[in-house]
This record gives structure tokens, sequence and C-alpha cells, in this order.
């Protein structure tokens, strides 16, 4: 069942990107005076604050009433006795399933945070809407301790998936797909009969969009200080991969101070043979990836740093999401980023660097996988998810060559050192400082005006500092063949 979940999840994302098809000339947002200025006013339309703040009400209360009524979820069974003393619930992190708590939570809260901007309200204002929202949520629509993970995640985060798909519903409308851009932005259903029109906003500014389908192949090798486990080879024979990447405004010459009003977004999955190894029949059968990589700027300036180079800098938010066979990691970031292209004759050469404080993050827990786990552990509560939380920092380096004859090469980084927290749900789980990358690398040729084949490797390297468990060393590698089709 959770897997069908995440196919059908990944089909809707799928017809949404793919309707993005009919480019338009781009219509620039300008940047208003002041920055604050900018976060109350981004258009001049009336703004509806009870519209914005029922539709966030209306979307919890159906979801509640599904998990209630529908599925008859043990936790959404509320009554008066669980709700009528909030001060005295203890707020707790929670263990629920991965993609549950990174995907769909930020996706709720997204819901919230789309019913405020239909009624034009900015994204400060959203914002605020999304934290209530997701406080409503916790206190009042389950039975269990409030999560201060699920808090962060669909509060926060959630902002961030209402951005881009509000805007993304803005570009489909612009392009007179309505019921796409509904897709795109669901909480039109409600705020459209009330307002009596579709929401207010720039369109034109999708600057580039590609999907690519491809098969791969993965191998990895783990090092652990335990004799027992020495040959922790795998391999990973085939699997098929699909990805979308689309770049909303040029992040080379932005100028704004409107919180995302550009960001680039890859997101894709893939799915194949098993390795023969891991904790469940289904790790063993199969093999499985899926990613969301974005980043956002919240305020930039583009710099003059000579003839024929576009700079800019200013402050921006990554939101990354891995849940693969081998490896598990999630980030909420901000920080300061600066974004540099290059124009020459024999093309262009473009290169990003980011630097950002993780505030709540996660990584998997490879003991877990390999069922190693101590049983019972603190209290008797035994490990139940293999992911704990963790702060620190993110790099992010990008580097992208365009060729005039047609040959492309890319090559992305992601760099983490995190600390995982103590005293968390996952007692059996151990703290202490973690480090690891991820290394995309790929080559493309166009063979046609919008097809391109390619060759992509990716690379993900672990090593771990644990206060007391054997401390592991990790490596992960696939190779796959793609075909891309760039549809703007």
């Amino acid at each position: 069942m959770k897997y069908k979940k995440i196919i059908l999840s990944f089909l809707c994302l799928s017809v949404l990107f793919s309707s993005f098809t009919y480019a338009e000339n781009a219509v620039e947002e300008k940047s208003d005076e002041f920055f604050f200025h900018s976060l109350s006013d981004e258009n001049d339309t009336e703004k509806h604050y009870l519209v914005g703040i029922s539709g966030m009400l209306v979307a919890n209360g159906v979801i509640h009433a599904w998990d209630r009524f529908g599925s008859r979820s043990g936790w959404a069974q509320v009554y008066w006795d669980d709700i009528k003393d909030p001060l005295g619930r203890e707020i707790r992190y929670d263990t629920d399933w991965y993609w549950t708590n990174f995907i769909l939570h930020p996706y709720q809260g997204g819901l919230y945070y789309m019913a405020a901007r239909n009624a034009n309200l900015n994204f400060a204002e959203s914002l605020a809407v999304t934290a209530c929202g997701s406080l409503v949520w916790e206190f009042l629509c389950e039975t269990n301790d409030p999560s201060i993970n699920d808090m962060w995640y669909s509060g926060f985060a959630g902002a961030i998936f209402g951005e881009m798909f509000h805007r993304l519903g803005l570009e489909a409308q612009g392009r007179n797909h309505k019921v796409l851009s509904i897709v795109a932005n669901p909480m039109r259903i409600y705020s459209d009969p009330i307002l009596g029109h579709a929401p207010n906003g720039p369109t034109g500014l999708l600057k580039e969009m590609s999907f690519k389908a491809g098969i791969g192949t993965a191998a990895s090798k783990t090092w652990i200080g335990d004799p027992d486990y020495n040959d922790m080879t795998e391999f990973f024979p085939g699997f098929a991969v699909a990805e979308f990447y689309f770049m909303y405004n040029d992040p080379y010459t932005h100028d704004s101070n409107i919180p995302y009003s550009q960001f680039e977004v890859e997101a894709g999955g893939a799915f194949g043979l098993g390795s023969g190894e891991g904790r469940t029949s289904m790790d063993e059968k199969t093999c499985y990836d899926v990613h969301l990589f974005s980043d956002g700027m919240l305020f930039a300036r583009s710099g003059d740093f000579g003839d024929n180079v576009d700079t800019s800098l200013g402050l921006v938010m990554n939101f990354d999401f891995v849940w693969n066979t081998f490896m598990e990691f999630s980030t909420v970031a901000p920080g300061v980023a600066i974004k540099q292209r290059f124009n020459n004759d024999w093309g262009t050469f473009a290169w990003q660097s980011h630097l950002c404080g993780i505030i709540m993050g996660t990584s998997d827990y490879f003991y877990f996988r390999r069922g190693l786990e101590v049983p019972f552990g603190k209290h008797g509560i035994s490990t139940t998810r293999d992911y704990g939380y963790n702060f620190g920092c993110e790099a992010v380096e990008k580097f992208n060559w365009k060729l005039n004859n047609g040959i492309i090469f890319d090559w992305k980084i992601h760099g983490y050192a995190v600390y995982k927290c103590a005293y968390q749900e996952q007692y059996n789980d151990d703290y202490g400082w973690e480090l690891f990358a991820l290394s995309d690398l790929s080559a493309e040729y166009k063979v046609g005006k919008n097809v391109s084949l390619g060759l992509a490797d990716e690379l993900y390297m672990k090593t771990t500092s644990y206060r007391s468990k054997e401390d592991i060393v990790s490596l992960y590698n696939n190779i796959s063949f793609y075909t891309r089709i760039n549809l703007l």
C-alpha cells in the first residue's frame, strides 16, 4: 500500500509537470523597493484573510475526516478528553514512516499555504497561516502527542512546497490549462467559487523544463568495525529511472525581494531489482529511489562583474529529500548563495555555491537496514524507523558547461556535516557526527532539437563517528544511460 501511494504521487507530479509544454514570452517580476514591503504586497489585489484561514481549516477538516472515517486510523479517533488540555501535552519527536514525515507532511502544509496565497496573502502571511494550520492539526486532529518534527516540516517546509506549487499552478493557468492548474493547486476548489476568480500572480516565468528516462545499475560497499560483518558488498543489477527538472526564472540574473520568485527543482525516482540483502523481503527483492532536490532564492541581487558575466547573490533555501534502498536523508536548510554564468563564443559556463545551515534534518540508521540493532533499548522501546534527526550544515556546488556543438556537462555535489541528536524516539540509534556527500556527474549530446542522450554517474560516500556504536564507511555508485526531452 505504501508503494502504491508513492507511485500514485509520482504519477500526479508527472502529469502536472509535463503540462508545461508551451513556451510564452517571459514576464519579469518587479522587485519592490523594500524587502518587507515586498513580503506584504506582491500584487495590488485585495486580500481576503478569512478565505485564507478558512481554507486552511477546510484542508485540515477534509484530511482528518478521511483519516477518521475513511481509513479509520486509531490516532484520528479524537474526542474532547484528548484535546481539552493542550498545554499539558508533551511535545516530542515521532517515528512515522519516512515518506509520511518528509513528503506528505510538507505537502499537507503546502495545502494550508496555497489556501492563503489563493486569497492574495503574501509569503509572510501565508507562512503564518501554514504554521497555525500545523498547530491545529497537531493539537486538535490527533490523539498522539504533538510532534516537533511534524510542526517544522509541515509548517516551514510546507511553505516551500506551497509556494512552488502555487507558482506552477499560475503557469498552467497562464497557458489555459485550468484543470492542470487545479491539480497543482487543489485549494482552488475551495477558493475560486468564493472569490469568483483564479489566483492572481505572474506567469511566463518557467525558463526550462525537461524529462529524462533511462536504465542503470548500481553497487555498494560498507565497512564496519565488527568482524562478523566484513562482507557487505551489494549489487543492484538493473533499474529504470525517471526525473523531471525545471527552472523558474533565471538564477543568474535574478534581482528580487520576493521569496521563491526564482527556484530550481529536480524530482524523480527509480525502481528495479534488489541485491538479495536487507532487513525485509521487499529490500531483498527490489531497489528503489525517490528524490527531490530544490533551492529557491529568498532575496537576491544581480551584481555587475563585467561584460558577458551574469551574477546573482543572496539568501537561499534548500530542501533535499532522498529515500533510497541504501540511504535516507532530508534537509531544510537556509543559507547564502552565489550563482554566476559566463557567456562565451563557444557556449556558456555556469556555477553555483550554497552554504546553508540545517536546522532540522534526518539521516539514515544503517544498522536498522542490516537488522543489527538491539531488540529493545531504553524504556523497552525498540528502534522502529531507519532514520534519526540531526542538525548541521550543507554545502552545494553546481557546475554546468553548455557548448554550441550540443554537448552538455553537468556536475552537482551536495555535502553534509551533521550531528545526530541524542534523546530521540529512536532509543537504539546512536548519536554523534556523520559526514556524507552525493555527487552527480553527467554528459549529454543533443541528437535533435529537443532530445539529448546522456550518461550519468552518481556517487554517495558516508563516514561516521558515533558515541558508542561501531563507526561505518559506506560507498554507493550507480551508472545510468538516459534520454532527456526538453519540454519548453
